[in-house]
């Protein structure tokens, strides 16, 4: 405004004194093509008011690819001009030149800008706010006259402004000229955005959290960018003028994006799709910038100003939504909004010629308003903040007491929860402890345990253990004979849960126990018939739990007369043989899951295996086997898994159980409970190794003529032939048992069962391991009638090898021999599942008529 007052004072005075200013916006001609030319024909285009381009419609340029003008306008300089210059001197100004130009005075070039390579335009030459020094010399009093040639290509402008922000064009004192340069104000807005940008980043650096502080940052930081851009002082840079005006888009383009993004996240916590697909495609817009014409690339700075009406239409929408909802800063915002809106609409319906307004760079003004409508809702949620701070700060020491009592009343309870979990641990333990024992008063087997529960904690003064680990060793008789009764079990879970499982399984097991003792009927099972029977009632009661307490198993019964081991293993770790400073495992395959799993149905195995003097057995829980060995780097703990491992011990301890606890302990942390239990077999065993050869004097048995005999079907002269043997006085004990073993069969194929039942009861004690003696042996009672004898023995077979065909089938005639069809049926579906196509199979099935 103060430059309009100026502009009049200076125009009333230049009437009456001087000439200057000189208005240069009126009385044009223009011409197609340049000429040196400085008079006006007949065939130049009058134009009555700039800008130069209404003239353009009336000259046909036909198709040339650049189009050339020259413009002239005549103007008077006064003597009196020349005397206020004396102290000063002449200046012009034109608002906007696109785009390459040459500017003349009385036919002098005073100034130009661009180059031309033939029909292109090497180098552009539009700019703004053009102010030129003319030399007193190059004026003259009276007329004078400013020739411009113009080119510029087809599609782009090819003009000469009649104003740029308001200062129109014309020839003034060059101190009045440089005062457009002076853009204090804009200077001002520029560091004034960037400093609020580069706060916003800082604070956003500190507190990632609140993304809307970057966009807010980049907003402000390009919008002092576009302000550089839109200076006086971008000309200091020396850029080639395209090159400029595409960075001046590609920042221009992302000014309103930039605030869409602040306003999506400040409002809605988040980025929209909308907002997300706007940034897509201003992005490829930006991109573009940098490989168009310059036709082209007004044409998208076109399209972009149309998206900004679409992108305030949101913002108003973004606001007005937070104000419903009763956001504060809603309302602040909103002020500062409508400035920007209304000074944006004006400057861009101005720039497009949509309405008949002024271009006067009102859009400055309007972001000056937002951003300071932005700092008073910052400052407001800053107070917000700090008055919340001043509260707590104020009621701080009354909420540390508040807190400070809560967590006392919370620690007091813990504490009481504590006891009374100790309570109950220490309960658990009392009725553990007496059935978790292994007392064993044998000359022959020697019996020590060790003991580890995880879990350790104290009460009323009283350190103890609790786990799901237990081992219980007792002495019982069976069928007249000491045995050895053991098992170690790990019930599933920690603590009080595996202390359950533990428990109900010394219950059980000392329940099985102490029938025993007390029942002839339990006394007198086969050791086999004892731990299935056992195992049996053990997996009824867990099942009963429906998988929630399962338990791993070792159990067993020791020979005290001969040493044979019986024993099955239900998902427990193998167990581990020492014989002659070597450990090895027994079991080769896993064969039964955890006692409790639901649908068990596989055939329990019960297996036997002779003990020799010094053997010793190792049982344990997997706590000897999953040691913690150490950390890795990123402190997961590294558990062993190298089930060898205790074999290595074992042997390195030589199978004494302190020096393995030591060995244990020593190679890494107990991660689970830990139970082993020793079994040394201190006697001598009666057991008759098998033999296929045997060596009767200086020959040997069974030799040709024999086996000649037995195909041939004389069995009689088999038979004389073994006993004629038995009558010598140099045969080993060891001998004597095989060929009783080879008379028994061939009594059987005399069908002189009573006789080979006599044989085979003599040989069965040093053949207990034997299958084939006991098979010989019950087939016999089964033909004498004595059926009874003939099951409890086959039965027998069968726990040990559950898959014994031939025993099977001789079981499934027992069976329907005393009316028990039901249980022959069950065995011959087992013998079907082995052998369906075998003939057997089909001759019980007739005579069961199944």
């Amino acid at each position: 405004m103060i430059y309009k007052l100026l502009l009049a004072i200076g125009v009333f005075y230049s009437q009456t004194l001087w000439a200057l200013p000189v208005d240069l916006t009126k009385d044009w001609y223009v011409t197609k093509n340049w000429t040196e030319e400085d008079q006006v024909s007949p065939s130049w285009v009058s134009l009555a008011e700039l800008p130069i381009a209404n003239a353009l419609k009336d000259i046909d340029f036909g198709s040339d690819s650049v189009r050339r003008i020259t413009t002239i306008r005549k103007f008077q300089i006064k003597e009196e001009d020349f005397q206020a210059t004396l102290s000063d001197a002449f200046s012009l100004h034109l608002p906007y030149i696109s785009n390459v130009h040459r500017v003349f005075i009385n036919g002098k070039l005073v100034h130009s800008q661009g180059d031309l390579d033939g029909e292109h335009i090497k180098t552009s030459g539009y700019r703004r706010h053009i102010i030129v020094p003319i030399n007193r010399n190059d004026l003259r009093i009276g007329e004078n006259v400013l020739r411009i040639w113009i080119a510029s290509e087809l599609g782009e402008e090819c003009t000469i402004y009649k104003t740029m922000n308001d200062i129109p064009a014309k020839i003034d004192f060059a101190s009045e000229n440089q005062k457009i340069n002076e853009e204090y104000f804009t200077y001002m807005l520029l560091f004034l955005y960037l400093f609020v940008g580069i706060y916003h980043g800082l604070f956003y650096l500190k507190r990632r959290n609140e993304v809307y502080n970057l966009y807010y940052a980049m907003f402000a930081v390009f919008l002092s960018i576009y302000m550089v851009f839109r200076s006086q002082a971008v000309y200091y840079l020396g850029l080639e003028p395209y090159l400029q005006t595409r960075i001046e888009y590609v920042v221009v383009f992302f000014i309103p994006v930039w605030l869409l993004l602040f306003m999506d996240v400040f409002f809605l916590g988040r980025l929209s799709r909308f907002a997300k697909i706007i940034f897509s495609v201003i992005a490829v817009a930006a991109f573009l910038q940098f490989f168009v014409t310059r036709s082209i690339s007004g044409k998208i700075l076109l399209t972009w100003q149309f998206t900004i009406l679409i992108l305030a239409i949101y913002y108003i929408y973004l606001i007005i939504r937070s104000m419903i909802s009763r956001n504060k800063d809603a309302y602040r915002m909103l002020i500062g909004m409508v400035m920007l809106l209304i000074c944006g609409a004006w400057d861009i319906l101005g720039a497009t010629g949509l309405l008949p307004l002024q271009n006067l760079n009102l859009l400055r003004f309007g972001f000056l308003s937002f951003v300071l409508g932005i700092a008073v809702v910052l400052a407001n949620r800053f107070l917000r903040v700090h008055r919340q701070v001043e509260i707590l700060n104020e009621t701080l020491e009354k909420k540390v007491e508040e807190r400070t009592r809560e967590l006392k009343n919370t620690l007091t309870k813990v504490q009481e929860l504590k006891i009374q979990q100790d309570g109950d641990y220490f309960l658990t333990s009392l009725l553990l402890d007496p059935l978790s024992k292994a007392i064993v008063d044998s000359s022959k087997v020697q019996i020590q345990t060790f003991t580890k529960q995880k879990k350790e904690f104290e009460f009323k003064g009283k350190r103890k253990e609790i786990g799901g680990d237990i081992i219980i060793a007792e002495k019982i008789e069976l069928e007249g004979k000491s045995y050895i009764s053991f098992v170690n079990g790990d019930a599933m879970g920690k603590s009080i849960q595996g202390a359950g499982g533990a428990l109900v399984m010394g219950v059980v097991f000392r329940s099985v126990l102490k029938r025993t003792q007390s029942k002839e009927e339990y006394r007198n099972k086969t050791p086999e018939r004892w731990l299935k029977d056992c195992f049996i009632e053990l997996q009824s009661i867990f099942e009963s739990f429906d998988g929630t307490m399962l338990i791993s198993v070792v159990m067993g019964l020791i020979d005290e007369e001969n040493g044979l081991l019986y024993f099955t293993n239900a998902e427990h770790p193998w167990t581990v043989l020492y014989r002659d400073g070597v450990a090895e495992f027994l079991e080769r395959e896993l064969e039964l899951r955890k006692i409790g799993t639901s649908g068990l149905n596989a055939e329990i195995r019960i297996k036997t295996f002779f003990l020799e003097r010094d053997d010793v057995i190792f049982i344990g829980s997997d706590g000897k086997d999953d040691l913690i060995l150490g950390e890795t780097e990123t402190g997961e703990r590294i558990i062993n898994e190298d089930e060898t491992l205790i074999l290595r011990e074992i042997e390195e301890a030589k199978a004494e159980l302190p020096k393995l606890v030591e060995i244990l302990q020593r190679k890494g942390e107990f991660s689970d409970d830990l139970t082993l239990i020793r079994i040394q077999w201190l006697g001598d065993t009666s057991q008759v190794r098998k033999k296929d050869i045997l060596e009767v004097g200086d020959k040997t048995f069974p030799d040709y003529e024999y086996k000649k005999a037995i195909e041939s079907g004389s069995y009689q002269e088999a038979w004389d032939r073994i006993q004629s043997l038995l009558l010598s006085d140099s045969l080993s004990s060891d001998t004597k048992v095989h060929l009783k073993k080879e008379a028994a069969r061939i009594a059987i194929l005399r069908k002189e069962f009573s006789e080979a039942i006599q044989l085979l009861e003599e040989v069965q004690p040093s053949l207990l391991y034997d299958n084939e003696v006991l098979l010989h042996l019950s087939y016999s009672y089964r033909k004498v009638k004595n059926v009874k004898k003939a099951i409890d023995l086959a039965e027998k077979i069968r726990a040990r090898d559950p898959k014994h065909f031939r025993n099977l089938s001789h079981l499934t005639e027992c069976y329907r021999l005393i009316g028990a069809k039901e249980r022959a049926e069950k065995i011959l579906a087992k013998m079907a599942t082995l052998d369906p196509n075998h003939p057997q199979v089909a001759k019980l099935k007739t005579l069961l008529g199944s």
